[in-house]
């Protein structure tokens, strides 16, 4: 009796069964030896639920293969996958796994689940190796042989010759109508093909009589196997063959090499491309306690430690230095370069380091002799009409290209700036890092034929230095009167500027008293320097003399994460800080006991607060409180400060939860001041609408832009945008 399959019935067992097919694309992942699945190879999936829905999960063939077993049941529990008929008490199961899911099938449905999958494995698996199946007795191995070796059906043939996939539904479906034409043959033809059956389990094997076992051994000792595993070899080399005539090897190779595409990843261009990394320092013995080397405490240690110094050295009780290991009577080094620093690049060699300062001489002295003539008074003139605008940007339709990403520090990026001086000349961008380095990246240049093999670190443009000993907390191309030079400012403590005339980082200021500079930002002139540190002291220095002109006033309690000068009249300066608070100050009122004009309240920490460059006197801030913020100005008689009305305020609601390894979001405007430029937590760069608070455009690309952007500058006078990331990446989009 053939049980006939309606329509339904056929489309809940292909819908149950594992699926076989060759790989779409190549970004799916073997469950079982966790390596990717290429385009074009064999594949097979079976349904799980896992986080929430039902999905594929699919493992190589032979992966498949090797992680299944056979077992008996030893409750009645469960059913089949194939048949939905339940399992008995002893009865013979097949599981099919993908790492943790498993799906049964009973000895009438494991032919139709795992036939296929048997046949992709180009003959080097069979029945008898599937875990389990020594553990059967001789009659259950003898049907589980049955019910999975079998032959392809001819419709299967057609379908591999055209190349198309097939699925073990369809496999099951021909198998069937196989089934109906061996009933229909002779009882000889049909046991000839006994071994053979897709799907129907075979009766139990007649004993065998003394006589025709004594021919078996005899037949068995002539080339020294035994009869089952004689049989074995004719199904291996029957399979093969089966394959070759399918041609599914060949086909699926020529599938996988034809759509082959390189690896993605973050680009290898700047710092990081053809570098030979140094072999690392031998870490010598491992560390051991006096007590462990059984050696008596020192007695000048008894009195313990006095004080610990910013690079990890501590001061004892008794005066000495202690650090790494070692103490002794002379102070440590300095934990920062001292004086001018040359520029004298990490990655590059001198050649390299000559040509860039060549390069910087011609493309910065117009600009630098021209800022000698900005005199005290003379402020920064804005055209709206001549500087980047959102309108712009996203008209423009930018894009990241592979040459326009590159690595340019070491570490994470930390602040970065574009040079805005020539619109028609060379892009010169300059990024700082955790650890005070700072790079300078040519973006248009391209090697001469021949720079590759050099391997100078000229090749793609990035060089970068070591002024800093610490976090870069500013960085900004200096306009007015510090036109074409790059202005730095640093954790340790240091301000400087870098002089391509000079070929060095200029030291403007140092703190004497071991101040953590958090933030900076200088006057048009470039005469005055102002400056906040970790405890929420605030600095103003002369950068002629390298002096404060006026005493040191402490204006929050925290830490202070932005300084920001309103452009124009430069006559109030924003801080923002981590005591959830903005406030407005007047310059010429910054002394001891002063009170701010405005105290912009929000409710979590602020992370920056940044001037409209435009002069309408609106202050962008960021919040932790998943909020940007545009305030708006105070008119009559208290011009110049902020209108610290919360409900008055323009709010953009935008995810700023950026966790511990990605620092934190700091929205900054477009150079024209209609717009919000801000990174987002889907590798994006978004564009906002200062009027409105309505998203204008964003940009993305997951193959070239792989980490979250936390820092960006917007090209004055062009339609570019550079994003900095963790790994020290900029990111340029351009047309």
């Amino acid at each position: 009796h053939t049980t006939r399959r309606g329509p339904e019935a056929t489309s809940r067992i292909a819908m149950s069964l594992p699926k076989l097919e060759f790989a779409k694309t190549g970004r799916s992942t073997c469950r079982e030896c966790g390596e990717g699945i290429a385009q074009g190879v064999m594949r097979v999936g079976i349904e799980a639920f896992v986080a929430g829905r039902v999905c594929d999960c699919w493992s190589h063939v032979k992966c498949s293969l090797g992680a299944m077993f056979l077992e008996k049941c030893t409750a009645a529990r469960g059913k089949c996958k194939a048949t939905d008929e339940p399992f008995k008490k002893g009865d013979v199961r097949l599981a099919v796994c993908s790492k943790a899911h498993k799906a049964y099938y009973s000895m009438a449905g494991m032919g139709d689940a795992v036939r296929p999958i048997v046949e992709a494995s180009e003959g080097e698996y069979t029945a008898s190796d599937i875990t389990g199946f020594l553990a059967l007795s001789k009659e259950e191995r003898a049907a589980v042989c049955a019910a999975i070796d079998v032959k392809a059906t001819a419709s299967a043939k057609k379908r591999s010759r055209r190349g198309s996939d097939f699925t073990i539904a369809e496999v099951t479906m021909a198998a069937e109508k196989d089934e109906k034409k061996a009933a229909a043959d002779t009882p000889a033809s049909a046991n000839r093909r006994s071994g053979r059956q897709s799907s129907a389990v075979s009766a139990p094997p007649a004993p065998a009589t003394p006589a025709e076992d004594e021919e078996g051994e005899e037949a068995g000792d002539s080339d020294g196997l035994t009869e089952f595993e004689r049989q074995r070899e004719e199904l291996i080399a029957r399979n093969k063959a089966r394959m070759a005539a399918l041609n599914i090897g060949t086909l699926a190779s020529e599938v996988a090499t034809a759509s082959a595409k390189p690896a993605n990843g973050p680009s290898q261009r700047g710092i990081g491309s053809k570098r030979k990394k140094e072999p690392k320092e031998d870490a010598g013995p491992p560390r051991r306690s006096l007590r462990g080397q059984k050696i008596a405490p020192d007695a000048t240690l008894a009195g313990g430690v006095d004080y610990e110094r910013r690079d990890g050295t501590v001061i004892l009780a008794n005066g000495m230095y202690s650090g790494s290991g070692t103490r002794s009577d002379s102070p440590p080094p300095p934990s920062r370069p001292t004086g001018d620093v040359k520029l004298n690049s990490v990655n590059g060699e001198e050649s390299a380091d000559e040509a860039f300062i060549s390069f910087l001489r011609d493309t910065l002295s117009g600009v630098t002799a021209a800022s000698s003539d900005f005199g005290d008074g003379v402020t920064i003139k804005h055209d709206r009409g001549s500087f980047t605008s959102a309108k712009s940007l996203v008209g423009a339709k930018i894009k990241l290209m592979d040459e326009s990403v590159a690595k340019v520090v070491p570490r994470g990026v930390t602040h970065l700036d574009l040079a805005p001086y020539d619109p028609d000349g060379p892009l010169v961008a300059a990024a700082g890092d955790k650890d005070g380095n700072v790079g300078l990246w040519r973006v248009d240049y391209e090697a001469p034929g021949g720079a590759d093999d050099e391997g100078d670190g000229s090749d793609d443009g990035v060089l970068f230095y070591k002024p800093h000993g610490s976090y870069i907390c500013h960085l900004k191309w200096g306009r007015g009167g510090l036109a074409g030079r790059l202005l730095t400012c640093a954790y340790d403590g240091a301000v400087r500027t870098l002089d391509a005339e000079k070929g060095v980082f200029t030291e403007l200021f140092v703190s004497e008293d071991e101040d953590e500079f958090s933030a900076c930002d200088v006057t048009a002139d470039g005469r005055t320097i102002h400056l906040s540190d970790n405890v929420g002291n605030y600095h103003v220095v002369d950068a002629r003399s390298g002096k404060l002109t006026s005493p040191v006033v402490q204006l929050h309690e925290k830490k202070i994460n932005t300084v920001h000068l309103e452009p124009g009249a430069e006559r109030v300066v924003a801080t923002s800080c981590g005591d959830q608070t903005v406030c407005v100050w007047d310059v010429r009122k910054c002394g001891k006991g002063a009170k701010p004009l405005s105290r912009l309240q929000h409710s979590k920490s602020c992370q920056a607060a940044y001037f409209a460059p435009n002069g309408s006197g609106e202050l962008l801030t960021t919040c932790y409180d998943d909020l940007i913020r545009v305030w708006r100005p105070k008119s009559g008689a208290d011009a110049g400060s902020v209108n610290d009305d919360p409900k008055s305020c323009l709010k953009i609601k935008h995810n700023n939860q950026t966790g511990r390894w990605v620092l934190p979001f700091r929205a900054v405007w477009t150079p024209a001041g209609d717009g919000v430029v801000i990174g987002s937590m889907r590798r994006e760069i978004e564009v906002f609408e200062s009027s409105c608070g309505k998203l204008a455009g964003k940009y993305s690309d997951a193959e070239r832009m792989t980490a979250i952007a936390s820092r960006y500058a917007v090209h004055p006078s062009k339609d570019i945008i550079a994003a900095g990331t963790a790994s020290g990446r900029l990111h340029i989009y351009r047309k």
